[in-house]
């Protein structure tokens, strides 16, 4: 499933059916917590849910859930809740501390950074972000047809030695 970028092609429900079930349970999990917090009627209510929500994903820190992790903080950095400033203006200090070291874990920033040492550093069983290895293998997929492009060009060096010609001819392929 994961060769070939099928995750990424039509047919992917064929192609890479878990694949696919994951990505789309991560976009679930996502708007389930959106809707929750936008669905809260008042400001207080919002902010038990914005803490709640944290907790939670600190608590999948603790059990290795990265990707767990990932689904909430990707939820509170949604623009229809990002904007709540009232809200997020009057979370607690604690809870915006907790959000803010677990948005810094998971921040896309360097390819990763962040969440990259910490699985490497991570005892296991733990559970990645999915997203993260298939961006690499993308990159990989993507820079080998790259190569193989490059490959396939034969590569001849001549030389003159004395009366002899010599012919060096590379193929990397």
């Amino acid at each position: 499933e994961l060769l070939l970028q099928g995750w990424m092609k039509p047919g992917r429900d064929d192609l890479a059916p878990n694949v696919a079930l994951i990505s789309r349970r991560f976009n679930e999990m996502c708007r389930l917590v959106i809707t929750e917090i936008l669905s809260q009627s008042t400001i207080n209510d919002r902010i038990q849910c914005i803490e709640k929500w944290g907790t939670v994903a600190d608590i999948c820190r603790y059990l290795r859930n990265f990707n767990g992790v990932l689904q909430i903080m990707a939820a509170f950095v949604n623009s229809s809740v990002y904007r709540l400033k009232q809200t997020w203006d009057r979370t607690s200090k604690q809870s915006k501390h907790v959000i803010n070291k677990l948005q810094s874990l998971v921040h896309s920033d360097g390819k990763f950074k962040n969440l990259r040492d910490t699985l490497t550093k991570v005892d296991p069983p733990c559970i990645p972000y999915l997203g993260l290895y298939l961006s690499d293998l993308t990159f990989i997929e993507e820079s080998s047809q790259d190569m193989s492009e490059f490959q396939s060009v034969n590569f001849s060096k001549m030389r003159m030695h004395g009366h002899e010609r010599i012919e060096l001819i590379t193929n990397l392929g």
